[in-house]
């Protein structure tokens, strides 16, 4: 308190100190400063409280897909190669058809394409899931063998028991290969030589169930079935193409070797495709027998060359298939594959096969055109193999250079003398001994 001495002496000394006013606000509202309560919210205050905290949201980064520039490119090229190989045929057209060069007389070599076609593209849509099936090329010799089985008095039935067949060694791939973790090769291979080993059971087992004639379509032609062919093999192109088809295969291929996860969706992917394959290879033995191309009694496969049904008539088919395959540009990973190189592949291997017997029969010693025959198709299978191993390099996307530190390339300045200075930067020589004392 400060004392103030009066004005006047007979009045009492008084308190002159200034007294704060205490009186509440209007509408009983305490401040909000001083007792943690916002009077407005009455929630506590955090003195310590700044600015909320920015949400920062962080995009995945989506997986870099191939190029598919090369791959047309390749396309291009290969429409040319069978262009020329066609125009070889036609040049040698009298020797190989014959005298009257028809439709008629090209209709068998179609029904071969057509085969050959549809066997590459169920191989080509194996390798595309990263589990290639080698079983593939066996089903049509094992429809063929068995024609009181899949050709009956009903076609409809007949082409059931086919998807039935394809449906039930897709279950048992589907089982080894994704649950049981075998190599899809070793699968394959194993289901191959299986078939090809059961054929002489299988022709008895269709001469005692053999009850009627068999039925037959209408036959529209071979070069309308060998159109039909090329359009299953450019849409199934054309939908692989997509990018979701793309994420899905990769999946599945990672799911294969263990490296991804083993979800159902690329379990059943994968069941699905191989079931798909395996019946495209099935539908090459089916179709020739149902519309009547194939003349009564006469086993021989309606594939290149005339083979006759037997093991060693599936284990040679699976090489020609593989050359039409990597033609095509398919890569052996199972990065990507072809759209109208599947069948440009097909049609250039059949001309180049045309042509080589051609070559033999005009020559002096036909014999040797025969034994080099095998070295045609290993030429042909190494130069598909560079093929696809090139295309694969090159449609591999690019990879981003991550942005490096600016490199420092400024003056720096000395460095500070151990005694100091008054024009120091307050560098110090980290070589030099500290010596400052010891606390």
């Amino acid at each position: 308190m400060t004392y103030v001495p009066p004005e006047r002496g007979d009045e009492p000394a008084q308190d002159q100190t200034r007294q704060l006013d205490v009186s509440p606000a209007p509408g009983g509202a305490y401040p909000a400063v001083g007792n943690g309560v916002d009077a407005q919210s009455a929630q506590p205050v955090d003195p310590f409280a700044g600015r909320p905290a920015a949400t920062i949201g962080y995009a995945e980064q989506e997986t870099p897909r191939d190029r598919l520039l090369f791959q047309f490119i390749w396309e291009g090229i290969l429409v040319l190669l069978t262009a020329n190989a066609l125009f070889q045929v036609y040049l040698n057209r009298d020797d190989i058809f014959g005298a009257e060069f028809d439709l008629d007389a090209v209709g068998p070599h179609l029904t071969t394409v057509t085969a050959l076609l549809l066997i590459a593209a169920g191989l080509g849509l194996s390798l595309r899931l990263g589990a290639v099936n080698l079983a593939v090329p066996a089903l049509p010799a094992l429809v063929v063998t068995t024609p009181a089985v899949f050709i009956t008095d009903n076609l409809l039935v007949g082409l059931g028991a086919t998807a039935a067949a394809a449906a039930v060694l897709a279950i048992v791939f589907t089982v080894l290969t994704a649950v049981l973790r075998l190599p899809a090769w070793l699968v394959g291979l194993a289901t191959l030589l299986a078939i090809g080993a059961s054929f002489t059971g299988l022709r008895e087992l269709s001469e005692r169930l053999n009850a009627g004639e068999p039925d037959s379509w209408s036959n529209p032609g071979a070069l309308w079935l060998f159109v039909g062919a090329v359009a299953v093999s450019i849409a199934g192109g054309l939908i692989g193409l997509l990018p979701a088809v793309r994420d899905r295969f990769s999946a599945v291929k990672d799911a294969i070797e263990g490296t991804g996860p083993r979800d159902g969706k690329s379990v059943f992917t994968l069941l699905g495709g191989t079931f798909l394959a395996l019946l495209l290879g099935a539908l090459a033995g089916f179709v020739p027998l149902a519309f009547g191309l194939v003349p009564e009694g006469a086993f021989g496969l309606p594939v290149v060359g005339s083979y006759s049904v037997d093991m060693n008539a599936t284990v040679w088919l699976t090489p020609i298939a593989l050359i039409v395959v990597f033609l095509a540009g398919t890569s052996p990973w199972g990065r990507r594959g072809g759209v109208f190189a599947t069948s440009l592949a097909a049609v250039a291997v059949w001309a180049l096969i045309l042509v080589w017997q051609h070559l033999g029969s005009t020559s002096s010693d036909p014999r040797l055109y025969a034994e080099l025959a095998g070295v045609l198709y290993v030429a042909l299978l190494l130069i598909g193999l560079f093929v696809s191993y090139g295309l694969d390099r090159l449609g591999r996307p690019k990879e981003v250079a991550e942005p490096e530190d600016p490199v420092f390339s400024g003056e720096m300045p000395p460095y500070d003398s151990p005694s100091g200075g008054v024009d120091d930067s307050g560098l110090f020589e980290p070589t030099l001994p500290d010596t400052s004392p010891p606390r």
